[in-house]
């Protein structure tokens, strides 16, 4: 206690403080049930002591930042299309990215695989906020189960920031946290504690590979990672899949703070469709699936 008056006073803001010190021995938790969208948050209040981190500090910068580039008009014309230089049946790399290397298996058997994706909304539902807000860890069991935890509910830094959720699988109640570290946001640890104590630990770069791990390699301008799956959706009541489908294309190796390209499906015509502000040099053919990319 002495040293949290210590710090309080040091800061120069001792009354915010005092309430910062009292919310941090709170411990807050939320049940999600066995299903693909997690229930609603219990309502809880505001957590000052968030403000304790620098405003403009992305703790998950390193799984980057989505860029929607806007779809040109494109009439093929009856030239021979350019070289195919990839083709691909995206149906068979759906969601892959949910299962991860990284993940614990329960008491009961079973295998629950850690991801992490951003939500294409913010908490409100709307779209005025900062990427941090829209950042998910997502747990996934062997049996396709998906639970959604929202990363800035569960930060944990210091004295300031103390939060948790918590997720039942087979009866058994996993505790997820997120323990930060603001000089080197990458080195941020994601610990999940079950029954028998620590079930997985693993810095949000361990996480960041492991996603880009399963993506496969497409070569335009440079390399990418190919991923393709469900877009998630966010608002009061949770997170949830949409039945939108995304095709995201990360630059590999992955780097902090970079930008990834998200394309939706339904906008990549079989006939072809170009973007002006991505890879200009190439259109993209998508096709029930078949995803195809030719020089232009």
């Amino acid at each position: 206690m002495i040293r949290t008056i210590l710090a309080c006073l040091i800061a120069g803001q001792a009354a915010w403080c005092a309430a910062a010190s009292s919310k941090a021995l709170e411990s807050s938790g939320l049940d999600v049930s066995r299903s693909a969208a997690p229930a609603a948050a219990e309502p809880s209040a505001p957590e000052p002591a968030a403000k304790a981190l620098p405003p403009d500090l992305d703790l998950f910068s390193y799984f980057g930042y989505p860029d929607r580039p806007e779809p040109s008009s494109f009439r093929p014309s009856r030239a021979p299309r350019g070289a195919q230089v990839f083709s691909m049946d995206l149906n068979t790399i759906k969601n892959a990215y949910l299962h991860t290397s990284v993940g614990f298996t329960t008491g009961a058997g079973t295998r629950i695989s850690v991801s992490g994706s951003k939500a294409s909304n913010c908490p409100d539902g709307g779209n005025s906020c900062k990427d941090k807000e829209k950042f998910f860890l997502v747990l996934t069991s062997d049996k396709g189960q998906s639970f959604f935890v929202r990363a800035m509910d569960i930060v944990n830094w210091g004295i300031f920031m103390s939060g948790s959720r918590t997720v039942t699988v087979d009866g058994e109640k996993y505790v997820v946290k997120v323990l930060a570290n603001a000089s080197t946001p990458e080195e941020s640890v994601v610990e999940i504690k079950g029954p028998k104590g620590v079930a997985l630990k693993a810095s949000l770069k361990q996480l960041g590979d492991a996603v880009a791990a399963k993506g496969v390699d497409v070569k335009l301008s440079k390399v990418y990672k190919l991923a393709y799956g469900n877009e998630i959706t966010q608002g009061p009541q949770g997170a949830k899949f949409t039945a939108k489908m995304l095709i995201l294309l990360i630059p590999f190796p992955v780097a902090d703070a970079s930008s990834y390209v998200i394309l939706d499906s339904a906008e990549v015509k079989p006939t072809g469709t170009v973007y002006d502000g991505f890879e200009k040099a190439y259109s993209f053919h998508f096709d029930n699936g078949a995803f195809s990319v030719y020089q232009r």
